[in-house]
């Protein structure tokens, strides 16, 4: 909690800083209204967070390895298994980022569907975006990108740690994009998002709905048609069309469960269908028994705790 609080504590000082060297929009202020819920988010969403993540690679390895004894998935867990557990740790990690960057693009794309939206709205629902906006997110939000992604990459094979080495990098990069500043990286745009380019997606100007979806490489978003960037033009205003989402942290909580109205104002350019289609185009011993479930999910949680900590703890950047 120490850690925590120096932490957020430094990164209001140092993005206050350049937020008023280099501001994207000048007359934003320093102190919001909505701050308390974004805070409130970061204390409480990972600690459920660690028990969905711990359901899913129950559920994932006991699949996978039906049969196997426990203690021995529960060393697959912790080290990783297969051609890639064996892999170096940096290498993991490299492949770890690629990969969860494109997973990710493809939920992003999906919670801006009608379907999902109104889950996803609460972190749109900002009408001062700043680095603390990056941990405004809809448990339900989270557990289905985020945590799930992670899950997935574990069950696969590659080591937890390969998750939890990116988590320090991760942070800082959210709270980056989601900062105050006109910094649109130049030549280097098309290669790593940027503030304005990831402000431009949680802009309400009809322009910019449904664009820049990629947490760090912009290049999902060119490849996949996405990407938006006007040369010489900020947006200016942020916030959901269309919906009366509650400031309260408990309000937005409930939100999602009560809210009838799943549109996507002005217009939903990404339907279900559509992003199938630009999915399937982009992709060129003894039995385990109930009680073995059990036993599996308190494994996960001292072998991944690193790992779930980084779902969304501070490195959501979508």
């Amino acid at each position: 909690m120490i850690d925590l609080a120096i932490t957020l504590i430094l990164a209001f000082i140092v993005f206050s800083i350049l937020a008023r060297i280099a501001p994207c929009n000048k007359d934003q202020p320093f102190i919001r209204k909505g701050m308390v819920t974004d805070l409130l988010y970061r204390l409480i969403s990972p600690f459920f967070s660690r028990f969905v993540s711990n359901f899913f690679l129950a559920i994932g390895f006991s699949l996978l390895f039906y049969g196997e004894p426990i203690n021995e998935i529960g060393k697959y867990i912790e080290n990783g298994h297969g051609y890639l557990g064996s892999l170096p740790l940096y290498i993991q990690a490299a492949a770890v980022f690629i990969i969860s960057d494109f997973l990710l693009y493809w939920t992003h794309r999906f919670f801006h569907n009608k379907t999902l939206w109104k889950w996803h709205a609460i972190h749109h629902s900002s009408e001062t975006v700043d680095w603390l906006s990056t941990f405004r997110f809809h448990p339900v939000n989270i557990w289905l990108s985020f945590t799930a992604v992670d899950a997935l990459i574990m069950i696969v094979g590659f080591s937890p740690k390969s998750i939890a080495i990116m988590a320090l990098f991760n942070t800082i990069y959210s709270f980056m994009v989601h900062a105050n500043l006109n910094w649109t990286f130049g030549s280097f745009r098309y290669v790593f998002a940027s503030p304005v380019f990831h402000r431009w997606h949680h802009s309400n100007e009809e322009e910019a709905l449904d664009k820049n979806f990629a947490p760090t490489f912009p290049l999902l978003d060119v490849m996949f048609g996405t990407f938006y960037m006007p040369e010489g033009k900020l947006p200016q205003h942020y916030g959901v069309n269309g919906m009366d989402i509650p400031e309260s942290f408990i309000g937005q909580i409930a939100f999602p469960f009560i809210e009838k109205n799943t549109s996507h104002p002005p217009f939903n350019s990404l339907s279900t269908s559509s992003l199938l289609s630009g999915a399937s185009d982009a992709a060129g011993g003894e039995a385990s028994t109930g009680s073995d479930s059990t036993v599996l999910a308190s494994i996960t949680t001292s072998s991944t705790t690193g790992a779930t900590e980084k779902s969304c703890s501070g490195s959501c950047s979508i």
